[in-house]
C-alpha cells in the first residue's frame, strides 16, 4: 500500500493519500459502517465518517464494473433476467467461468488513490467502545500511532 502522508493545517488533521485496492475496500467498508454508527470520541467519529463517504464513492465504481461483469458471464432466463441458485447467487455460464475469475480478480486488484482521515490510536484507545480484533484490523491502515 503506497501512501503520501501530508498535514491539514486546519485542527492539525493528519491526511493521508493512500493507494488501497478495490479488495481492501471492499473487505473494509462493513467494519467501517459499523464503526460509523458507534459511539466514538469526537475526532475518530469524524474521521471514520470522512473516511467511509470516500471509500464508499470507490466502492460505487467498483460495484458498477461489478455489474458489468455479472451482466457479461450470468445465465439469464428467456426475458434476460438474472438466473440464481436457491441461495440468491447469480449463476455463471459453465463455459466462462474462468473468464469471470480472471476478470473479478483483475477488478479487485484496481488501486484507488483515497486520501484517508488518519486516527489517532490513542484516541481509539482511551474511548468506551470495545473494538474488536476484526474491526481493527480492517481500519489497520488509518490508524496512527
Amino acid at each position: 500500500m503506497n501512501y503520501q502522508r501530508l498535514k491539514n493545517k486546519k485542527g492539525g488533521k493528519i491526511i493521508m493519500k493512500l493507494n488501497l485496492s478495490n479488495e481492501r475496500i471492499v473487505n473494509t467498508i462493513n467494519a467501517l459502517s459499523k464503526l460509523n454508527n458507534a459511539q466514538l470520541p469526537i475526532k475518530v467519529a469524524y474521521a471514520i465518517s470522512k473516511n467511509v463517504n470516500k471509500i464508499e464513492t470507490e466502492l460505487k465504481v467498483y460495484n458498477a464494473e461489478k455489474a458489468k461483469l455479472i451482466d457479461k458471464y450470468a445465465v439469464k432466463d428467456e426475458e434476460g433476467k438474472l438466473k440464481t441458485d436457491e441461495f440468491g447467487n447469480v449463476t455463471l455460464k459453465e463455459d466462462h467461468i474462468e473468464d469471470w475469475n480472471r476478470d473479478i480478480k483483475e477488478l479487485l486488484s484496481i488501486e484507488n488513490e483515497v486520501d484517508i482521515h488518519m486516527i489517532q490510536l490513542d484516541n481509539l484507545l482511551n474511548s468506551d467502545y470495545s473494538i474488536s480484533p476484526s474491526e481493527l484490523s480492517a481500519i489497520d491502515f488509518m490508524i496512527e500511532e
